[in-house]
């Protein structure tokens, strides 16, 4: 697995006290503590972009990728500040050459271009009031970007890190099944939300924010479990619902009839 560090207060970035403040370059230069606001706030398109200086996270090369890619998938980006954890991706996009923000960010004059793409389940930001996970040790140099593999000692810090942070109060067996696995394409999610929105067509909850947001997510009126192995897809055939009525809609007799599950739950 790959692994990008970014120093932030090392390198000019984006962030402002809320996600409507006016985006500024250089670390905390509002005055007030950063908080990565733009680098976890949700764009139009439905993902989060991360901003890392143009000299660092470039080289796919040590990331995995192939000669000339322009990209590589399944990335850990963690961002610290000080020492502290401030946030970090999981299965990120990182791209060879940045580019531009989708909503057309500003800092100052100058346009916002990004390296690093990931959807917003996958992106975690720390309170800034809760930021009292040290790296330890702590790498050497005023760098911006590090490079990680499994074996580099500040990996294995936020791997064991991020395994007591998931551990549960109740111990589960484990079951190992063999299942075929079925290729989902992401511009279907991005679609959906562009057209309809981040609000669920049944019980119509909206939000916003990169933290709710990610109760949303994309039915396919046309189940996956029909047999095919590649077909044309329309905007038309997805719909956007939160997490409990896209549940709710796999019990109704037509997976089809978004409207029969919102009179369903009206008539309840």
């Amino acid at each position: 697995m790959a692994y990008l560090l970014a120093r932030v207060e090392n390198f000019p970035r984006f962030d402002g006290e809320s996600l409507t403040a006016k985006p500024v370059m250089g670390y905390g230069q509002s005055g007030k503590p950063p908080h990565e606001v733009h680098n976890f706030s949700l764009s139009s398109d439905g993902f989060i972009y991360g901003y890392l200086p143009k000299e660092g996270g470039g080289d796919l090369a040590r990331l995995g990728g192939h000669r000339g890619a322009t990209e590589v998938s399944g990335v850990t980006v963690i961002f610290i500040s000080s020492g502290a954890l401030c946030g970090y991706y999981r299965n990120a996009t990182v791209f060879s050459i940045p580019v531009r923000h989708p909503d057309g960010l500003m800092a100052g004059e100058s346009e916002i271009y990004c390296r690093v793409r990931v959807a917003p389940e996958d992106a975690y930001l720390i309170p800034a009031d809760r930021r009292d996970y040290v790296m330890q040790p702590k790498p050497a140099g005023m760098f911006p970007v590090l490079y990680g593999e499994n074996g580099s000692p500040w990996v294995k810090w936020f791997e064991n890190l991020a395994t007591v942070s998931r551990q549960n109060i109740v111990n589960e067996r484990k079951r190992r099944k063999w299942t075929k696995a079925v290729e989902r394409s992401s511009k279907s999610r991005e679609k959906a939300l562009t057209k309809y929105g981040f609000k669920c067509e049944c019980c119509g909850a909206s939000y916003k924010d990169h933290v709710r947001a990610a109760m949303f997510e994309v039915h396919h009126k046309v189940p996956y479990s029909e047999n095919f192995e590649a077909r044309p897809l329309r905007v038309s055939d997805l719909a956007v619902l939160c997490a409990n009525c896209h549940r709710m809609i796999h019990r109704m007799p037509d997976l089809a009839d978004v409207k029969a599950l919102k009179d369903y739950l009206v008539s309840d």
